[in-house]
């Protein structure tokens, strides 16, 4: 019997709750082994767990790519390893928008809703 289409699948797209973490020193993920670290469910998983911290995950992941800069420094590929590329590749997803409030929307009482103040 030929494979079926479930078989051809890529393994991240099986199991979308496995975690999706680095293999060090190659910073290629270990779900993905042929994508870099953060692959694309990582970075869903990761916007999912600091939806109310955009900071704490933009920490996290300036913490990460110090790591990875260190770990492929250390590969002996010929070159440094490229900043920019790697900046954008932990950094530049990140949504640029507020953070979600934690409690209840401000204003709200009794069906008023005061408007929000602008932002700076």
């Amino acid at each position: 019997m030929p494979p079926g289409p479930e078989s051809q699948r890529h393994p991240a797209q099986l199991d979308p709750h496995r975690p999706h973490l680095p293999r060090r020193p190659l910073w290629v993920c270990r779900v993905c082994p042929d994508m870099d670290w953060p692959c694309p469910p990582a970075r869903l998983l990761l916007a999912v767990e600091y939806r109310r911290n955009l900071a704490g995950l933009a920490v996290y992941l300036g913490q990460q790519l110090a790591v990875a800069m260190e770990d492929l420094g250390r590969l002996d590929t010929g070159s440094p390893p490229n900043g920019n590329a790697l900046y954008e590749r932990f950094i530049t997803w990140i949504e640029r928008k507020r953070e979600v409030p934690v409690g209840r929307p401000r204003g709200v009482d009794q069906g008023r809703v005061d408007p929000e103040p602008p932002e700076l």
